[in-house]
């Protein structure tokens, strides 16, 4: 029981510095920290030419742009009145893969950019390749030529004078990043602007402290000289950029009289996403920029194991906190055991009602509710994606759809949605219990049968939502060998298929090779019943032969098994597919009513368990 009590207080004594001891740390240091007696010498141009104009350094203004009509033309608009000379600005638009109107809505402001005497280059790309590649393609064109980059958000509007002070600021010795104050034009909830305005006052704290730890996305800009490409896989690239050059030795400064405004507004759902997505990238950035960890960097090494990096454990803390109170409920000691009792009923009142309030939409508005349900879901959201990183699963390219278009999953009740995930979970996890036992032998059997990995991840489309189309990898036990596509590309199954290993005919005739999906379910990527999850290669121009066969996952995850793959065999050919979507789109009728989604899933599940025991497998 010791070590129980004594890992109990070591989470809840991180949780407690991370949240109130560390904050109070950065305002006594700002407070009794010796002020400069530098005095600032800025003056704004008012729009009215000067003689220290020429001395001015050179601004190229980047923004990668995908599918960003609704807010494109205001921001446009706002860079238009950019207090700063038109000799010594330039714009650049970096379009990847847009199926909207950002294009033309850009191509209309060239003639007042033109009228103005503003370079705007718009470099449009056909294919969608990413925010990362675009902004390691565009900064690298225009290092050479600028003093500073600049890197913005299509949907964040900034002050007018804001190139003047970034001039100014990049003058001062060491400095290698500077951005402003960052606020949203609407908070989604009272939680979420109680949550900024605490990162606001971090902030400014930290930039006293010598360097600010990630400055905002939506506005920032580096010394040209010292741009350097990241990986395209980075997740946070507007954490990653910056802070390359603080742990490089440079500081990073806000200053308060540049003004960012997001205008992009934030629901709940959104909100989880984007959260999930970072949490994702914290975990990896922990990793690539160990760094900042090094006693070299002074100060900004404190704020940054005490911010960033404690923010991206604390999910796992509290989830050591959470288990450490449970077994210690059975202490003893009368008091140790009351305590646990009260922090772990507490902890589940708090994750319960806050999982509870995410899946019904229904976000708390009054304090102190509102600030701990924000909290807990950010958490949420935080172990989730960290999860999913480490488990090699991270999302890719995720693509935006209309946000006007009508929900796609409207159609099915609360009383399916709940259940039906609930269900997921519940048969995940006991079916990993049971079947863990056989993954030793199954590894073993297939590196005695073929050389490669165990494992075998492939990139495949999930369910299709309002704002985008989620893509995941999905995993499974390898069944043919490592090369089986090097020449021929990616093409359907074929019955007796060749490349199919002897252990991996046995392992696909039992199903035992969908058994590591259980752990794409259990992070959300698929359902125990749902459609096949298809090849993103295939999908296009499976979408161009067979009308609506996208529609099949709107609104639904795919799952490891469905109606479609229990009533037919794999797919071999184009009518295999079309067959297939007929059962599809019965399933996802069975959505409409609880006992119908109940006496289908169970029906299938069943169906399942009989191939798997009589080898009818494909």
């Amino acid at each position: 029981m010791d070590w129980l009590l004594f890992g109990s207080i070591v989470s809840i004594n991180l949780f407690i510095y991370h949240h109130w001891v560390y904050p109070k740390l950065l305002q006594y240091y700002v407070k009794h920290k010796q002020q400069d007696d530098k005095v600032d010498t800025f003056e704004s141009r008012h729009y009215a030419s000067k003689d220290v104009d020429s001395a001015l350094p050179n601004i190229t203004i980047v923004m990668p742009v995908y599918n960003e009509s609704k807010h494109l033309g205001a921001k446009l608009s706002n860079l238009l009145m950019l207090d700063y000379p038109a000799d010594k600005l330039k714009i650049v638009l970096g379009f990847d893969g847009c199926t909207d109107d950002s294009v033309a809505i850009a191509t209309a402001y060239l003639s007042q950019y033109e009228t103005h005497d503003i370079t705007i280059e718009l470099d449009v790309a056909e294919k969608n390749c990413g925010k990362v590649h675009v902004t390691n393609k565009l900064l690298t064109r225009h290092q050479s030529t600028s003093d500073i980059l600049v890197l913005s958000d299509v949907s964040a509007l900034i002050s007018i004078d804001a190139m003047q002070i970034f001039a100014h600021r990049m003058a001062e010795e060491g400095v290698g990043v500077v951005t402003g104050d960052y606020q949203l034009y609407e908070h989604g909830s009272k939680g979420e602007a109680h949550y900024w305005d605490y990162q606001r006052n971090i902030r400014k704290a930290e930039s006293m402290t010598g360097s600010i730890i990630g400055p905002p996305g939506a506005l920032y800009a580096i010394k040209a000289s010292l741009f350097e490409q990241i990986p395209v896989d980075t997740i946070n690239d507007d954490f990653v950029f910056p802070m390359l050059l603080v742990s490089r030795g440079y500081r990073a400064v806000m200053d308060e009289r540049i003004s960012i405004i997001e205008m992009e507004a934030t629901n709940t759902t959104n909100d989880f996403t984007r959260r999930t997505r970072i949490g994702a990238g914290n975990v990896q950035q922990a990793f690539r920029l160990r760094g900042l960890f090094s006693s070299k960097s002074g100060l900004t090494s404190f704020t940054f194991f005490s911010g960033k990096f404690l923010r991206t454990l604390m999910p796992f803390n509290l989830l050591v906190l959470f288990v450490l109170t449970f077994f210690l409920t059975n202490s003893q000691s009368i008091f140790v055991a009351n305590t646990a009792w009260f922090l772990w009923l507490g902890q589940c009142g708090l994750y319960g009602g806050s999982a509870l309030a995410l899946l019904f939409d229904a976000t708390p508005v009054k304090q102190p509710w509102a600030s701990l349900y924000y909290i807990a879901t950010g958490y949420m959201a935080s172990f989730y994606g960290g999860l999913r990183y480490l488990f090699g699963l991270d999302r890719g390219t995720w693509i935006k759809i209309s946000s006007e278009q009508q929900a796609t999953s409207d159609y099915q009740r609360k009383s399916v949605v709940i259940p039906k995930r609930f269900s997921d979970i519940l048969i995940s996890i006991t079916a990993l219990i049971v079947f863990l036992p056989l993954v030793p032998l199954v590894a073993l059997a297939i590196k005695l049968n073929s050389k490669g990995p165990v494992f075998y991840r492939q990139l495949r489309v999930g369910e299709i939502k309002n704002e985008y189309v989620e893509v995941f990898m999905l995993i499974k036990f390898r069944t043919m060998g490592v090369e089986s596509e090097s020449k021929s590309g990616p093409v359907w199954a074929q019955k007796q298929d060749s490349r199919v290993t002897s252990v991996g005919r046995f392992l696909r005739k039992t199903r035992i090779d969908e058994l590591p999906q259980l752990i794409n379910v259990l992070l959300g990527d698929m359902a125990i019943v749902g459609p096949r999850p298809e090849r993103p290669v295939f999908c296009g121009k499976l979408e161009e032969k067979i009308p609506y066969y996208l529609e099949r996952t709107h609104g639904v995850r795919p799952g490891i098994t469905g109606l479609a793959q229990v009533s037919q065999g794999a797919d071999t050919c184009l009518e295999d597919v079309q067959n297939k979507l007929y059962w599809d789109h019965s399933y996802a009728l069975n959505l409409t009513s609880f006992s119908r989604w109940l006496k289908a899933d169970v029906v299938i599940i069943l169906k399942t368990f009989l191939t798997m025991v009589t080898f009818k497998g494909n």
